[in-house]
């Protein structure tokens, strides 16, 4: 049952981002890792340490994928979505964005014709 709760959680749309994707828990996760990933090298680039990544660590960070939609959803909206979509636009995200994010489906159709 746990786990059904999981899953439904993971594939329901938690919002819809500013252009116009419906963004499931799994998906906004996952985004917001990429942001979170950017923001810890570039700390790390720039002054050799990462206080994000110390705040992560010492504050026990749960975890994107643990927290609730609406939690999700104030971390999107509270500057990394236009973080996020700055790395998308300048093809500087840190990995390949989730084969499940409706960007990359959009691709993939792109690139099947």
């Amino acid at each position: 049952m746990t786990e059904d709760l999981k899953k439904f959680e993971d594939d329901s749309i938690v919002g819809e981002d500013s252009r116009g994707y419906g963004l499931t828990h799994y998906v906004l996760s996952e985004r917001l890792m990429q942001v979170e990933h950017s923001t810890i090298k570039e700390e790390m680039n720039k002054d050799g340490h990462s206080d994000t990544l110390i705040y992560m660590l010492d504050g026990g960070f749960r975890g994107f994928h643990k927290m609730s939609p609406g939690e999700l959803w104030s971390e999107w909206k509270d500057g990394a979505e236009a973080k996020w979509f700055e790395m998308y636009d300048d093809e500087s995200l840190p990995y390949s964005i989730y084969e499940e994010d409706p960007l990359e489906q959009e691709a993939e159709q792109g690139r099947q014709g």
